[in-house]
């Protein structure tokens, strides 16, 4: 009986283990071949191993035809948005077509083992189709939009106190209007004009600053409740420089009362001041608790401090020269903070991502700043899902992605009409206007389109999907201007 003798059961034993052995190998060799497959290792035609990435591609509408060849070889495939490309490490470029509309297009490197996503192209009309809204006997001098993009508001030309309400969202319906009361303003001897600053978070605030015989006041404006609208100098007996709202929020307001003097909130419901810094050259706030400033520096007359306050403590940032122009801005992106900060002499813009978690520490370590190289900076700002932040000087651009930590440095050509920033018109693209006409172009400076006409002392607005785009046109031979509606979706899309 062989498992009684004793070679043969050590014989069986070895058989066994050498059976385990070449199972385990067989296991590891697997799992590293599932490994190598999921960082995207592949073994070509020829026997070659390569690296493959992937490419989701989507866009606004959806359905678009993509075209992908690569840019040293031969390769081409194609597909419909909302698709996923594994494709060979290296250059391509990508091709987006749809009937009707004018096709996108940019150039792209995957890198293996790492995702590249193009979710957010967005295809415009070839032929632009309008609607007159109103038409005004002269141009109004306000063309406004709230933070839903659900309510454009137009100043009338011939009422000074009276504006136009319209549903961006439902065009159809006939506009509304709301009156500034009686009284809030303080009356004019000579000329006066009307600024909206921003939005309240509600959608029915409005701050707004009125100018008027070399002076200046700051209101509240709310357009649904027009009674309890608010002339700030008067509540607080206070004449401030700049005022903004803090949060996004019309109970407390922040208030500079000189271009480098003493800032200050003030609490609405209360009417208490709260002095915060004594001297600020320039400031930007996020939130109920998170501003960043720059102040002057009594011991080195050569350089500014830029600080960040937050839970009444201040942290030391940064210093900057003196003597020039500041650009501050802070957004949240992904659960981190981003300040952004820099010097127009310097030539330089600083991006710190989550300052405070080094700072609160009382860290000796420097911290890290992605640098925007640009000369000039004359406004910071970010897209509107806070994932790009754009540095704009003139007609150049530095812009930096805080998800792929990409930067990029370009000139828009196209002459723009006036100095005014271009702004943001969604989370990936730029808008302002040339010749009278809307230009829109991608965060890195691709796919310009020039649309159609506009007011260049007015911004391009639109509805919440994206769907209709408005703007006041130029004021025309007899003198009318019209505040239009342009379809965005072609017909049957």
């Amino acid at each position: 009986m062989d498992f009684l003798d004793p070679n043969k059961k050590r014989s069986n034993k070895i058989k066994l283990y050498i059976g385990y052995l070449l199972v385990a190998i067989a296991i590891s060799l697997g799992a590293l071949v599932l490994l190598f497959a999921n960082a995207g290792y592949r073994v070509d035609g020829s026997g070659n191993i390569t690296q493959n990435g992937l490419v989701f591609v989507n866009s606004h509408p959806g359905g678009a035809n993509i075209y992908i060849e690569g840019l040293h070889n031969k390769y081409k495939t194609q597909g419909k948005t909302d698709t996923k490309f594994e494709l060979r490490e290296g250059s391509y470029k990508v091709t987006l077509q749809k009937e009707g509309y004018r096709s996108w297009q940019r150039e792209i490197n995957v890198e293996g083992g790492l995702v590249e996503r193009l979710a957010y192209p967005f295809l415009f009309p070839e032929k632009l189709k309008d609607n007159d809204l109103k038409s005004y006997d002269n141009e109004p001098k306000i063309v406004s939009s709230s933070p839903d993009r659900n309510w454009i508001i137009a100043q009338q030309p011939d009422n000074f106190l009276q504006f136009d309400v319209f549903n961006a969202n439902e065009p159809e319906k006939p506009s509304t209007i709301f009156k500034i009361p009686e009284g809030l303003l303080t009356p004019a001897q000579t000329a006066q004009s009307l600024k909206v600053l921003e939005w309240s978070a509600d959608n029915s605030n409005i701050l707004m600053k009125h100018e008027f015989d070399s002076q200046a006041e700051f209101v509240i404006v709310n357009k649904d409740k027009t009674d309890t609208s608010i002339n700030i100098n008067k509540l607080t007996g206070q004449q401030p420089f700049n005022v903004t709202l803090k949060d996004r929020k019309v109970g407390q307001l922040y208030l500079q009362m000189a271009a480098d003097g003493l800032l200050q909130t003030v609490d609405i419901k209360t009417k208490a001041l709260t002095p915060l810094v004594n001297h600020v050259l320039s400031f930007k706030s996020h939130g109920d608790d998170m501003l960043v400033y720059v102040e002057p520096n009594a011991e080195k007359p050569d350089v500014v401090n830029v600080k960040i306050k937050t839970k009444d403590k201040d942290y030391m940032l940064r210093e900057l020269p003196s003597k020039t122009t500041y650009v501050t801005n802070v957004a949240k992106f992904d659960s981190a903070w981003y300040v952004v900060v820099g010097a127009a002499s310097d030539n330089k813009v600083y991006i710190y991502k989550n300052p405070l978690d080094s700072l609160a520490k009382d860290s000796q370590k420097p911290l890290f700043a992605r640098t925007l190289r640009i000369n000039n900076p004359k406004k910071v700002s970010f897209s509107a899902n806070a994932r790009m932040m754009a540095a704009q000087s003139d007609q150049s651009f530095a812009v930096f992605d805080a998800e792929t930590d990409r930067q990029y440095r370009y000139k828009i050509n196209d002459k723009f009409d006036t100095n005014r920033p271009a702004e943001w018109m969604d989370g990936h693209r730029l808008a302002t206007s040339t010749d009278k006409s809307v230009l829109i172009f991608d965060f890195d400076g691709i796919n310009a389109q020039k649309l159609m006409p506009i007011n260049p002392n007015t911004d391009v607005l639109f509805d919440r999907d994206y769907e209709n785009a408005y703007t006041l046109n130029p004021v025309n031979n007899d003198g009318k201007s019209k505040l239009v509606q342009t379809k965005l979706l072609v017909s049957n899309n």
